[in-house]
This record gives structure tokens, sequence and C-alpha cells, in this order.
């Protein structure tokens, strides 16, 4: 399904976005907590700068929900659970730690529980 195509046939912007997925380019990951790091908002994310330690927060997701983020950054990137969530079996609020060149699809399964997918 193209996004244009539900635009022009009359679907807001907001409207859109919850059909199609919202891409987020040049994010720069930040901060060395869970705290500091750069919040994500899209859809789809896609970080190309990544400091050493720097993270990024996946949104706060119902079940059924999902986010993908891919690393095109130099360094590993921290990807954070929202708070009080884990992402597959590590401890709550602990980062799974993202390679440069490799994507990960995260699943909301529950409001604390996220599984994580990652790219070849």
């Amino acid at each position: 399904m193209l996004g244009y195509k539900l635009f022009q046939a009359g679907f807001d912007t907001l409207a859109l976005a919850a059909v199609v997925l919202d891409v987020g380019t040049a994010i720069s990951a930040a901060g060395t907590t869970q705290t500091t790091a750069t919040q994500l908002t899209n859809s789809v994310n896609d970080i190309g700068t990544v400091a050493a330690g720097a993270g990024v927060v996946l949104w706060t997701g119902t079940a059924g929900d999902s986010q993908i983020v891919y690393n095109r950054g130099a360094n590993a990137v921290s990807v954070y659970p929202p708070n009080g969530a884990r992402i597959n079996s590590l401890p709550i609020n602990s980062p799974h730690v993202l390679a440069p060149s490799t994507a990960c699809e995260y699943w909301f399964s529950s409001t604390t529980t996220v599984i994580g997918i990652l790219s070849a």
C-alpha cells in the first residue's frame, strides 16, 4: 500500500502515519543511560551517528506494536527498552547492543516485554 495514495484519498497525516510506517533518518544516538539516550519516535529509525557508548530508547508500546532500528553509525548503539521493560531475556531496563551495519525489529508482546529480531 502506498502512502501517497492514501494521502490523496483524504487521510490526514496522523492517520496516515498509523497505517504506513513513518521513517526517521539521520538520527543521532546520544546519552549513555536509558534516561539520557535519544528517544525514538518513528516506526523505522535510521541511526546515522553513534558516538562510543551512545544509545536510543524505544517508544512505549503495547502488544503488537513494533519499531525497526538500523545502525548506520561507526560504533555499536545501545537500544534501551521503555522504562520498566526488557528486550528478550536481558534484565529490565538493560540495553540491547546493536552492531554497526545491523538492523533489529523490536516487537512488543506486552508493555513490558520486547522481542528483538536481529538482521543478518
